[in-house]
């Protein structure tokens, strides 16, 4: 009795705490825990009873109301912390303050976060202990974070053969993303990877691109500098099918949207009618025009209210940065914050020999028209071939001065039923889906050669995304990894482990110390 009176409480709170710790580290025993930290608190309630006069003493006395104020405020600092961690649980918010965002999902991908229009699960394979486990991991609670749709799981392929066998995953690394009868596989567990997975395994319909052939147009399988190979890699990696386009049999109904990337030759009368009934009826159109080169589609642009100019646009401020003068760029600042193209587009775009776009202003009653990019004001239409041949190129009164547009976007209106003519048993026909068109006046600033220049890819990308109504295909760049070096002199050394190692923290053990003294002594 009297071992259980001095040791009873000391040892029951011990062994109950070990019974709850066992119990967070081993579940699956969940009796042997239980009966451990039962017997524990047993043990405690024991030797309270058994000292019950000596602890009533001790709570009656001049230090018990000291140690009473002490955990009056402890409990109050307690309650404080657990009340702010409640507040923060139920308006959870994360706040990323690195410079380039490292730690923050792209907006596109945040946009197709909130849009999932059904349940996914991710499964990644991979061991606990690999070294990119933890990063994946960090990536992946981002994207939970923004929807609730989104599942993860992490399985250990030497803890868990079945699974493996189950997806017959035969490298260390997949992630496999399902959604319905849908499933993408990816090896890199990069942002932009998963985003594009995620899209293709939520999206049912088929978007097919046809680009157009047999006018020298640049080629989406030429992996030389001036094909759109780049080009078409992107795309396919946002569940796009690139098809040619032979305009003998018209524009294929499936079509989603048609690219004209720099022709070199007109098209021919009927072509020009193909793609420009098709337009009118509701179709998207990406059109790249290069300068000297007119394929025929004049009328068409017309009726949106724009044309392409003969001319050559010449900018300074590419010579400014040490780049050729015949190459226009676009400043970050040069494009339209409204239009969902370049509305949060903050990348330098470069344009190999281009010509200024003529958007006419009002435009036309049915069409709404946005310049998307345009250079500084250093920059003009150059209209005398003589001089752009010379090399002596001066701006003078014929030219257009700057700001040039070198892209523009329009959208026609589609027809309410009422304006169309009624069909055989008298009911209006459905009216068109509205039209689409982005026109450049360069065909080279999305080849090979530039796709990576700056925004260039990009735009395109996000041209064509809107093109096909589908928004959330927005192009992602990748996240600049800067390293943050902080390179000290031998001084700032010396000054900063005194302050900050030695110093700091000698303080506040000598302040800790003289409140302790100063209690002692009350």
């Amino acid at each position: 009795m009297r071992i259980l009176r001095d040791w009873g409480i000391g040892f029951g709170a011990l062994v109950a705490v070990i019974g709850l710790i066992l119990q967070s580290v081993a579940p699956e025993r969940r009796l042997w825990t239980l009966s451990i930290t039962g017997f524990g608190a047993l043990l405690f309630l024991a030797g309270v009873v058994l000292n019950a006069r000596s602890i009533g003493a001790a709570l009656r006395g001049r230090r018990a109301r000291a140690a009473s104020a002490s955990l009056g405020y402890t409990l109050t600092v307690l309650a404080v912390v657990v009340l702010a961690n409640f507040l923060a649980t139920r308006h959870h918010k994360r706040i990323d303050l690195t410079e380039n965002r490292d730690f923050s999902l792209s907006e596109q991908t945040a946009k197709v976060l909130e849009g999932l229009p059904r349940e996914v699960t991710l499964t990644s394979f991979s061991r606990d202990g690999d070294p990119g486990r933890q990063k994946l991991q960090d990536l992946l609670d981002e994207y939970t974070y923004r929807t609730r749709k989104l599942t993860v799981r992490y399985v250990d392929p030497d803890k868990n053969p079945a699974e493996v066998k189950r997806y017959n995953v035969t490298e260390l690394g997949t992630i496999v993303i399902e959604s319905g009868k849908q499933e993408q596989r990816v090896n890199l567990g990069d942002e932009e990877a998963i985003t594009n997975a995620l899209i293709k395994v939520t999206t049912d319909r088929e978007r097919i691109v046809y680009s157009t052939t047999g006018h020298g147009e640049h080629d989406f399988n030429d992996t030389d500098r001036g094909g759109l190979s780049a080009l078409k890699s992107a795309l396919e990696k946002q569940n796009y099918v690139v098809k040619p386009l032979q305009l003998a049999a018209g524009v294929p109904a499936d079509a989603s949207a048609v690219i004209i990337d720099g022709p070199q030759k007109p098209f021919l009368e009927a072509e020009v009618k193909m793609i420009s009934d098709w337009v009118e009826g509701g179709g998207r159109l990406l059109l790249m025009q290069d300068p000297g080169v007119d394929p025929g589609f004049g009328e068409m642009l017309a009726r949106f209210g724009a044309a392409v100019r003969k001319d050559v646009v010449i900018d300074k401020v590419s010579q400014l940065f040490g780049g050729d003068a015949r190459i226009p760029m676009v400043p970050a600042d040069g494009y339209d914050r409204s239009h969902p193209i370049t509305k949060t587009f903050d990348y330098q775009t470069m344009y190999p020999l281009a010509s200024s776009l003529d958007i006419k202003e009002p435009p036309p009653p049915d069409v709404t028209a946005v310049k998307l990019a345009r250079t500084s004001e250093l920059s003009w239409g150059e209209v005398s071939e003589e001089e752009f041949q010379s090399g002596r190129i001066q701006l003078d009164d014929n030219d257009t001065r700057g700001p040039i547009t070198l892209a523009a976007a329009f959208e026609r209106k589609a027809n309410t039923p009422a304006e169309h003519p009624a069909g055989t048993d008298g009911a209006p026909k459905p009216s068109a889906p509205g039209a689409r068109l982005v026109l450049f006046g360069d065909g080279d600033f999305a080849s090979n050669n530039y796709f990576n220049a700056g925004g260039n890819g990009d735009l395109a990308l996000n041209a064509i995304a809107w093109l096909v109504e589908q928004g959330e295909l927005m192009s992602i760049r990748p996240k600049s990894g800067t390293p943050r070096i902080a390179i000290l002199s031998a001084p700032q050394v010396f000054y900063y482990f005194w302050t900050i190692v030695a110093i700091a923290p000698l303080c506040i053990a000598l302040v800790g110390v003289g409140i302790w003294w100063r209690r002692k002594r009350l």
